[in-house]
């Protein structure tokens, strides 16, 4: 879903239009909610991902992934994990005994922000409509007395819908910490 399609949801949540006008009005504030919103879910739903990387030389650079790297959880090559340690940087990973060839990370990631209205939030499909959420009760919590209250029972059930996200959310599969001595 684009920035656009958020911006124009939660204009429709709030009862606005949606037209050009009306989108550029508001597309600065609402783009401030919706990146709160991505902040705010990543450090509840922690989202993670697996992409291959290139090694050279036993060095791993991370920089070249898809999403920023915030934490390696494991490594893998041919489906059997792998020992790593971060190198002079938190941008390079070392593996021990290794020549060239290619790894499986298991990352987590911080989402880029959202800057134009053909941007997509990455993450997850299934919690795209919580940044709508949150974008909308925010908003609401501008007016008077009565739309604060009602800013406050839809910030409720964004937190609530939030907690159930974090209990359902799927493991990286890391059921274990992994050492060798």
């Amino acid at each position: 879903m684009t920035t656009q399609k958020l911006m124009e949801l939660t204009l429709r949540k709030l009862d606005r239009p949606t037209d050009s006008a009306t989108l550029a009005l508001y597309k600065d504030r609402l783009l401030g909610y919706l990146n709160e919103a991505m902040l705010d879910l990543t450090a509840e739903f922690r989202p993670w991902r697996r992409d291959t990387l290139a090694v050279t030389g036993g060095q791993a650079d991370l920089s070249s992934l898809p999403r920023v790297c915030l934490k390696v959880l494991a490594a893998r090559i041919d489906g059997q994990r792998r020992l790593f340690y971060y190198g002079a940087t938190r941008s390079v990973l070392l593996f021990p005994g290794m020549g060239d060839g290619t790894v499986e990370i298991t990352y987590r990631y911080q989402p880029d922000l959202l800057e134009e209205l053909t941007d997509e939030p990455q993450l997850p499909e299934g919690i795209q409509g919580l940044l709508v959420e949150y974008a909308a009760a925010r908003e609401r919590g501008r007016f008077d007395a009565a739309s604060q209250n009602a800013a406050r029972l839809d910030l409720t059930l964004y937190r609530e819908l939030k907690g159930k996200l974090r209990r359902n959310c799927p493991a990286p599969d890391l059921s274990q910490i992994y050492h060798i001595y």
